[in-house]
C-alpha cells in the first residue's frame, strides 16, 4: 500500500493504444465504483482513465452514465465524490460494469448472481466504498468540483478517436494497492472484430435486453443478439413469433428504449422465429425480402447517445443521437398468405450431411434448423 505524496501510478504500464491517443491509458479494463450520495446504491461502471500525474487519473463518463450522475449530485452538495478504480480484475466483472443496467441495482448482485456465488468485498478506508477484494491494483480518492483538465482523444470503441480533447474531472488518489507483480487488465477499443471487448459487450447487451422484454411481458421472444462487429451496441437484432397485431413494432420501439438497449444503439431489427438473428446472412436476407422502406422503418429522435458519436457533427450536438427500428419480420395482416420460403426437406439434408466428406466437402455441413413441413410428393414423374 502506498499513501500521500509517495504515490506514483506511472509505475503500472499503462498504454497509448493508439497513435493519436492524448495520453497514457491506466482505465480501459476496469471497474470504477462510485456511490449515489442520497440513496446509497453503489455503482460499479467502466470509463476510460488518461493519466494526468503521478497522483491525478482522468474520469472520462459519458453523460448519462451512472457514475456521472453520481459526481452531479456529490458537486451539488458542494462536496468531492469518493471514487475508486480497479485493475487487474475478473473478466465477469469487466462484463457487467461496462453493462447498462438499472441505475437503482448494483452491478456486484449481478456478477454474483452469474458467478453463482457472493464477491468477495472489502470497505475501503478512504472512500468506504465496497471494493473488490482479488483486485490486483485499487485506486481510492475523490474526485473535486471544478477539477478538470484537457483529456484525450482516446480510440474509442466505435474505431474513431472519442471526441476532441476536452475538459474532464480529474480524480485525486489518496491510496494505492497493489499485489507483487500485479496484472493490469486492457481492453482494446477498436473496430470490427478487432474490437476484443465487442463480443462481450454484444452477449451482455443482447442478454440484458432479453431480460428487459421478459420484465415487461413481452411474449414470443426467440433470440436476442447485438452484433459484434457493429461496435458490439449498435445493432440489436430481436427474432419473435409473432402473435398479435402491432406485435413487432411493440418490440422495436421496447428494445430500443429499455434499460439495457437506450445506450448509442442506432439501429433495431425486428426479424420472424424462423431467422436466427445471430446470422447476419439470414438477417439481411430478411430485410431484403420482407420489410417494405415506406411502411416498416421508423425513427426514434432525440435519443441517449454519447460524445463519442462520430456521426453527430457539429460535436456540440452530442450526445442526442437517433434510431432506426427495421420491421424485417412478414406483414401480420398477410402472415397466413404471405409467399411461402422454399425450405429443404429434413431427409434429403440428412442424407446429405451425412455423406459430406464423401462429396469432398471438407469441415461439417452447415447447421439448418428450419426444414419444409407441408407434405409433398417425394417422387415426381
Amino acid at each position: 500500500m502506498v499513501t500521500g505524496e509517495a504515490i506514483d501510478i506511472r509505475i503500472f504500464p499503462a498504454q497509448r493504444m493508439w497513435p493519436l491517443d492524448g495520453g497514457k491509458y491506466l482505465g480501459t479494463g476496469d471497474a470504477v465504483v462510485t456511490k449515489c450520495p442520497e440513496t446509497g446504491r453503489v455503482n460499479v461502471g467502466t470509463y476510460r482513465m488518461m493519466i494526468k500525474g503521478p497522483r491525478e487519473v482522468g474520469v472520462y463518463t459519458s453523460p448519462g452514465k451512472d457514475a456521472t450522475i453520481d459526481r452531479e449530485k456529490w458537486w451539488q452538495m458542494g462536496k468531492p465524490m469518493p471514487i475508486a478504480a480497479c485493475y487487474g480484475i475478473d473478466p465477469l466483472l469487466f462484463l457487467v460494469a461496462a453493462t447498462s443496467l438499472p441505475k437503482t441495482e448494483c452491478e456486484y448482485d449481478y456478477y454474483s448472481g452469474i458467478n453463482g456465488a457472493p464477491i468477495e468485498l472489502f470497505t475501503g478506508d478512504v472512500t468506504g466504498l465496497p471494493l473488490p477484494a482479488r483486485a490486483e491494483i485499487i485506486l481510492e480518492g475523490f474526485l473535486y468540483p471544478d477539477e478538470t483538465f484537457a483529456e484525450g482523444p482516446f480510440g474509442e470503441f466505435t474505431g474513431y478517436y472519442g471526441r476532441p480533447s476536452g475538459v474532464t474531472p480529474y480524480m485525486r488518489v489518496e491510496k494505492v494497492r497493489y499485489r507483487d507483480n500485479p496484472t493490469l487488465t486492457c481492453a482494446l477499443m477498436a473496430d470490427g472484430a478487432a474490437n476484443e471487448a465487442g463480443l462481450f459487450w454484444a452477449a451482455l447487451r443482447s442478454a440484458g435486453i432479453w431480460a428487459d422484454l421478459h420484465k415487461l411481458g413481452v411474449p414470443g421472444i426467440q433470440g436476442v443478439w447485438s452484433i459484434p462487429e457493429a461496435a458490439g451496441w449498435g445493432i440489436t437484432v430481436v427474432s419473435i413469433k409473432q402473435m398479435y397485431a402491432g406485435h413487432a413494432p411493440q418490440v422495436m420501439a421496447l428494445a430500443a428504449q429499455c434499460t439495457a438497449g437506450a445506450y448509442f444503439g442506432k439501429y433495431v431489427i425486428v426479424v420472424d422465429e424462423d431467422v436466427d438473428p445471430t446470422n447476419v446472412h439470414q438477417v439481411l436476407w430478411a430485410m431484403a425480402t420482407r420489410s417494405r422502406p415506406a411502411q416498416s422503418i421508423d425513427i426514434l429522435r432525440e435519443t441517449w447517445s454519447t460524445y463519442l458519436d462520430p456521426s453527430l457533427n457539429p460535436p456540440e450536438i452530442r450526445p442526442w443521437g437517433s434510431k432506426a427500428l427495421i420491421n424485417a419480420c412478414m406483414d401480420y395482416r398477410y402472415i397466413k398468405t404471405f409467399s411461402k420460403r422454399t425450405k429443404l426437406a429434413r431427409a434429403a439434408y440428412e442424407r446429405v450431411a451425412q455423406r459430406w466428406q464423401e462429396f469432398g466437402f471438407s469441415g461439417q455441413a452447415p447447421v439448418i434448423s428450419i426444414f419444409e413441413d407441408e407434405k409433398f410428393p417425394e417422387n415426381m414423374e
